[in-house]
């Protein structure tokens, strides 16, 4: 079996397993700091979570979706992005503020510790009110790092998925590792148009991770697909 072969087997065998629910995602920050984050309130609309960051502490890179943050204390709290620009975020006891989806590393700079609501939202009304769709285009991305350096390769491609998700074509966006070859990635991707996707590819943050992935020697491999329709049966 040569090698091109063996990647569409990886990339086809992760393709099956999209069956686990998006929820589940490695970058999602309640499963990786559940003394940080509490689910005070789940449907398929809306997450609402309290969340607390102890002076001093700080979270590794990780994910959310467009949210509502309600500040309980005043806090100051110094955020890294992906791309590795560095925000100041300052407010007071009782603001409340709007974030587009982002991906981002926060420390807790104040001088006490933060504490708030955050009320994520999973779908867009629009997207929730307006009836299925069965056009689009799935591309499947494989992306081969280098073996030992799968964690930075790692948070760069999470990096990605909050600018990439909340843009308007992009209907799915989940990042996939394998479990036996670490520095091995897979990307699995629905837009609404193949003209989204190219549209995508021509963003600048995108542009720039391209940039990286060269200097840093990591190759990428893209295949796209579109999706067969199935017959409607006649009424009787």
């Amino acid at each position: 079996m040569n090698r091109h072969v063996r990647r569409l087997a990886f990339a086809l065998t992760l393709v099956a397993s999209l069956a686990v629910s998006r929820a589940a995602r490695a970058q999602d920050p309640v499963p990786l700091y559940p003394e940080n984050y509490t689910v005070l309130f789940e449907n398929d609309r809306v997450r609402v979570l309290d969340f607390r960051l102890r002076k001093g502490a700080t979270e590794k890179l990780h994910s959310h979706p467009a949210n509502v943050a309600l500040f309980l204390t005043d806090v100051k709290i110094r955020f890294t992005l992906g791309n590795g620009e560095t925000r100041l975020r300052e407010a007071r006891a009782g603001e409340v503020s709007f974030s587009e989806a982002t991906s981002h590393s926060p420390v807790n700079v104040g001088e006490s510790d933060a504490h708030g609501i955050l009320v994520e939202l999973k779908t867009p009304l629009a997207a929730a009110t307006a009836p299925p769709r069965s056009d689009g285009l799935t591309a499947v991305t494989l992306i081969h790092g280098i073996p030992g350096k799968e964690e930075e390769l790692r948070d760069h491609l999470l990096s990605l998925a909050g600018p990439t998700r909340a843009e308007a074509g992009s209907r799915i966006y989940d990042l996939y590792q394998s479990p036996d070859q670490k520095h091995e990635f897979m990307r699995f991707e629905v837009w609404e148009s193949p003209e989204a996707l190219e549209d995508h590819k021509k963003k600048p943050y995108l542009r720039t991770s391209f940039e990286k992935r060269q200097r840093e020697g990591w190759t990428t491999q893209i295949l796209t697909w579109t999706r067969v329709p199935e017959p409607v049966a006649s009424k009787p």
